[in-house]
């Protein structure tokens, strides 16, 4: 997100030539069997995709790969991801320019970089839309293939005391609500992950070291609690 990080993690080699591969997180084979459908998924977006001060396992996409094969019919056979801490949504338009590949599973988390960096709410506004539009046009199933999880506040995290963590919060709120307005308005779906953010304000575990970051812990909670519909709405025909 905000933090001097500069990792790349991308299982696809289209961008640029500085993608790195890496396999899906192996899966228990009781939980496979010979009639799932194998499927792939894209996750884009920064820090919060990527799972900045994380092991690669315990981000949110990997964990959700693994939670719908368990849970479901569908093996992810592979988790591509195009996201670098600090990207604002014109960084993420630009590193996914030269993407060709068609995904099952498309997910967008995106836009607290420009919160942060005090960008005009308004190119938000557009950029996400043509986030969305890219999301869409990578997804084999078009929009409903695609979702989107809100932005978290970051404002309840250790890292924020002293500053002014009110004009924060509703600062998130804005943007938030700008991407469930174009979500909407495109018919893909939104998923509200943020009010599970502001629990970290009670418990540390939810936090990750550099104490602005979420731990796996919370990113397990973002899939549990969104896994059930995701599988219903994004995978189920």
């Amino acid at each position: 997100m905000i933090i001097n990080r500069s990792i790349f993690i991308a299982l696809s080699t289209v961008l640029f030539g500085a993608c790195k591969t890496s396999n899906e997180p192996s899966k228990s084979t009781s939980a496979v069997t010979s009639s799932s459908t194998q499927i792939t998924y894209l996750a884009l977006g920064d820090s919060y995709t990527i799972g900045e001060m994380v092991e690669q396992q315990t981000t949110f996409p990997f964990l959700l790969a693994k939670s719908i094969t368990k849970k479901s019919d569908f093996e992810v056979m592979s988790t591509t991801i195009i996201a670098k801490t600090g990207w604002r949504t014109d960084e993420l338009l630009t590193a996914i320019k030269e993407v060709k590949k068609k995904y099952d599973l498309v997910s967008v988390l995106i836009g607290v970089n420009n919160q942060y960096q005090g960008k005009e709410i308004d190119q938000f506004r557009e950029d996400f839309k043509l986030i969305l539009e890219k999301a869409i046009s990578f997804s084999k199933n078009s929009k409903k293939g695609v979702f989107v999880y809100s932005i978290p506040d970051y404002s309840v995290m250790p890292f924020m005391r002293g500053k002014d963590v009110k004009k924060v919060s509703a600062e998130i709120k804005k943007f938030n609500g700008i991407c469930s307005d174009v979500a909407y308005q495109m018919g893909v779906s939104f998923y509200n992950i943020t009010p599970i953010s502001q629990k970290a304000q009670f418990d540390s575990n939810l936090i990750a070291n550099d104490k602005l970051h979420p731990s796996g812990a919370m990113y397990k909670i973002w899939v549990s609690e969104t896994v059930e519909r995701i599988i219903s709405n994004q995978l189920n025909q």
